[in-house]
């Protein structure tokens, strides 16, 4: 039903906070102060940086979010933009990205700290706003109910959902969770006066621009929330027929706050395709068992598992009491009894069956995460308890008591006695005993008015302590060891960030438009985070077009993520992809590179045969497809495109035989005879010149397995990082080769292999044979320069991905934009000198803009008639 007391607009809110009736602004100051003060105690408590030497960066924030956060302030401060750049593999769409991960206003003080700093940074900001989602949830509950001091119980338990406390890498999602409160005050707003209102206009427009993910599925919810709160209002045919006006003004008003945000909006749902597959399936496959639904609710369930658990539906141990009591209430009609049971009912369901999660998450599987619209779930049943403990006042016989402890007990006994996973005797245990204060709590209040303030304060504390403490159990379990581990400490980022930083910018003083790798890694963004052009990328923005492209150079590609490999490829995909400097852990690599510096404790290698990014190619390159190919053979067909000349950069190693060890042969399967006994695979063959060897083995999945070489061990191959080509060795002409592939299982399976020669004179000599231009970087989404070309029918290919939104302009004039080599950006030019210069326009910004004008003037046109109409 519609909140029965005074529902305030927008404007009487403002005018209300200079009254001097200060009761509810010392109780919104609260809302904030006590979830602020909770978490910097657990921080303390951790050691959390700056508050200790222990950095907060866990899960995807340590190998994703805070690289995203360093390349977003050198947008703020730098030459790169928010269209395009050069740091995501080897370039692609920012505008997305930004839009998808950056886009929380909080994060623009993250502009103001420095990189070695970030953690201690994105620590502060994260509790600012759990802070913020207390304030909120009190300014909805006080502006929609009338003024309770009871209402601090509820607004430090949404603070402290568990949904934020699981998701607590996960910093950006925050100000949506914030602002949900008030998008739903705006809606109620809408429904009590039948008039557009501005404020959820502006709301949830702010909501979708912060997360257009969770803007998404909060708009779903604004759905369920307006038919739940409109049906438990009027109730009879008439009174729906006669306030459906309502409704058509929410439409209205949603659309336009959609519109509003659409720039942003578009340019994540365009920088999603080709990465995330959609459609819903018609399926009955359940994600979890709903027998342990439950056991979200108990204090301490969650223990890290927030890739396959349960929905993080976590509000605390009084919320979930007041929920059974909701519903026992004899005071609370069964309208809304039915009303709301229905709408857990629609959420329950969604969480457990694989067809109705997918709507909730955009109709694409989440790549872990899978009940990311869970929060929706706790402001619901907050909002729920909330109701039943504003009318407790005669609601409930003594039984009803018993009715709940006898609920709770039975399931806590059946969690024990099928040994979940979720629920042990310890979170049983304190569950029980906040659930005894709660329901004592209730009854003073409910028949001795006297006890009132005591037990107020009471349960204040009660569910703060509550609150605090699973949110230091749900902290703490991504933290297992964090006593015992280096993985967490604050120097070794600094020193990653001083020592690989500090040498990445003094290779950045050197001229020219360039890539540079690792053959080491602190995440596969460091690129992003460090600010040079590098190959390597983890994002939900990459597109499959990019990683397939990335793997067939022979570099790695996980199918989630493209990485330039613990070894990278050849001396030729190296050259091709523009990489002039190697930083290795090693002082010697298997390339003809010269090593240039050696500085901490590694030795940067500069390759003297990199392309620009800019060169001419032949017609040919536009055809030319992977098809047919196997990694070597596809290189020496890319450096045959350059003139038209067959070249054999790499040639098959001849002789190869093969024989097994205590292996039972079937197919492509190797299955151990005798599991306790040695077993391997040994390719054997003479080598017949001096020139590096590189291998790879093709298989169809990860597998534990070791490599030995002539004895010498090699890098963990067919690994999440280290599957991609290597250096198998240089031997001298003659020289028996014996490769040994150790297979720590009991089985193995290996589809084919590829090794092959690398004459490196054959690299040169096409090196010298390529015609390259020469490129001014403008900003990272504009890049010009000139080139020559001596054929009339050449291709000017840019080691960037074939992308529709570049506008290539060649002599001054528009030139079309053709996919060359499966995935290569290109031109057609004419014979002669040439200029050409390139721009980067997000398809998102170009389609958003005018829809963003037209929402803006309907947003003005409103306000006018609002205006217009209360001067009447």
């Amino acid at each position: 039903m519609i909140p029965q007391f005074e529902l305030y607009s927008i404007y009487d809110r403002i005018k209300g906070m200079k009254t001097k009736k200060r009761n509810p602004l010392i109780c919104a100051v609260l809302a904030f102060a006590i979830p602020v003060v909770i978490l910097f105690v657990i921080c303390l408590i951790y050691g959390f940086y700056p508050f200790g030497d222990k950095s907060i960066l866990m899960a995807d924030m340590r190998f994703q979010f805070v690289d995203y956060f360093a390349c977003y302030r050198r947008i703020l401060f730098g030459n790169e933009d928010c269209f395009y750049t050069l740091s995501k593999t080897f370039g692609g769409d920012m505008a997305g990205l930004l839009a998808y991960y950056c886009n929380t206003p909080l994060l623009f003080l993250l502009a103001f700290v420095e990189n070695r700093a970030l953690p201690g940074g994105i620590l502060l900001i994260a509790v600012f706003m759990t802070g913020l989602c207390g304030l909120n949830f009190n300014i909805f509950l006080n502006r929609s109910f009338g003024f309770r001091w009871s209402s601090l119980i509820f607004s430090v338990a949404y603070a402290f959902t568990g949904y934020l406390m699981g998701y607590f890498n996960c910093v950006h999602y925050f100000f949506a969770v914030a602002l949900l409160p008030l998008v739903m005050y705006g809606l109620l707003d809408i429904i009590r006066r039948e008039k557009v209102s501005v404020f959820y206009i502006l709301i949830l427009a702010l909501t979708i621009f912060s997360s257009y993910y969770l803007g998404y599925m909060i708009c779903l919810f604004t759905v369920l929330f307006f038919f739940y709160i409109f049906f438990t209002s009027y109730r009879t045919v008439s009174a729906i027929k006669e306030h459906f006006r309502a409704f058509l003004i929410y439409v209205l008003s949603s659309v336009t706050a959609a519109g509003l945000s659409s720039v942003s909006l578009l340019c994540a749902l365009f920088s999603l395709q080709g990465q995330k597959s959609s459609g819903v399936s018609i399926s009955l496959r359940l994600l979890f068992d709903p027998l342990e639904f439950f056991s979200g609710l108990y204090t301490g369930a969650f223990h890290g598992n927030i890739s396959d658990g349960l929905p993080l539906i976590y509000s605390g141990v009084t919320a979930a009491t007041l929920l059974v009591l909701f519903y026992l209430n004899r005071r609370i009609s069964l309208r809304e009894k039915v009303c709301s049971a229905i709408v857990f009912a629609i959420l329950f369901l969604s969480f457990i069956f694989d067809s109705l999660n997918v709507i909730w998450h955009g109709f694409a599987h989440p790549i872990g995460f899978p009940h990311r619209f869970s929060f929706l779930f706790s402001f619901f049943l907050l909002y729920i308890a909330y109701t039943c403990f504003i009318h407790i006042q005669g609601a409930f016989k003594r039984k009803d008591y018993i009715i709940v402890l006898a609920l709770f007990l039975c399931y806590s006994a059946f969690l024990l006695l099928r040994h979940s996973e979720y629920v042990g005797i310890r979170e049983a245990a304190v569950s029980f005993v906040v659930m005894a204060s709660v329901l004592s709590s209730v009854y003073l209040c409910q028949y001795g008015k006297q006890y009132m303030l005591p037990v107020l304060l009471g349960m204040v504390f009660i569910s703060s302590m509550d609150a605090g403490y699973n949110a230091y159990v749900s902290i703490g379990s991504y933290f297992p060891e964090l006593s015992s581990t280096d993985d967490y400490d604050m120097a070794l980022y600094r020193e990653f960030i001083d020592e690989t930083g500090g040498i990445v910018s003094e290779l950045k003083k050197n001229e020219g438009l360039y890539r540079m790798e690792k053959l080491y890694r602190r995440s596969l963004n460091d690129a992003m985070m460090l600010g040079y052009n590098g190959l390597s990328h983890f994002s939900s923005c990459e597109t499959n077009d990019i990683k397939s492209f990335m793997g067939e150079m022979g570099f790695r590609n996980n199918e989630n993520w493209a990485y330039y490999g613990e070894e990278g490829s050849t001396t030729f995909a190296d050259a091709f992809m523009g990489v002039r400097y190697i930083i290795s852990q090693y002082d010697e690599i298997p390339r003809p590179y010269e090593r240039i510096m050696e500085r901490y404790d590694k030795y940067v290698f500069e390759n003297p045969y990199a392309l620009p990014f800019g060169f001419m190619m032949t017609g040919e390159a536009q055809e030319l497809s992977y098809e047919g190919h196997d990694h070597f053979t596809w290189q020496n067909a890319i450096a045959s495109a350059f003139d038209g000349h067959e070249r054999k950069l790499y040639r098959p190693v001849s002789g190869v035989s093969i024989k097994t060890e205590n292996l039972a042969v079937n197919g492509n399967t190797y299955t151990k005879e005798n599991a306790e006994a040695e077993a391997y695979i040994e390719y054997d063959f003479i080598a017949d010149s001096g020139d590096t060897i590189f291998m790879y083995f093709d298989a169809p999945d990860f597998q534990d397995a070791r490599i030995i070489v002539n004895g010498l061990e090699k890098q963990p191959y067919f690994t999440q990082y280290g599957w991609n080509i290597r250096g198998l060795g240089i031997y001298k002409e003659g020289e028996p080769v014996a490769l040994r592939i150790y297979p720590e299982g009991n089985e193995l399976t290996i589809d084919g292999y590829e090794f092959y020669y690398e004459d490196r004179e054959a690299v040169k000599d096409w090196y010298g044979s390529v015609t390259g231009g020469e490129l001014r970087l403008e900003s990272s989404s504009k890049l010009s320069g000139s080139i020559s070309s001596d054929t009339s029918d050449g291709l000017l290919v840019f080691s960037l991905p074939f992308d529709e939104n570049w506008r290539i302009l060649v002599d001054g004039e528009r030139a079309e934009a053709v996919k060359a080599l499966d995935g290569l950006l290109s031109v057609r030019i004419g014979e002669g000198e040439h200029t050409f210069r390139l721009k980067y326009v997000p398809k998102g910004v170009r389609l958003g803009i005018p829809v963003m004008l037209i929402s803006i003037c309907t947003l003005l046109l409103i306000i006018f008639k609002s205006r217009k109409n209360s001067s009447i």
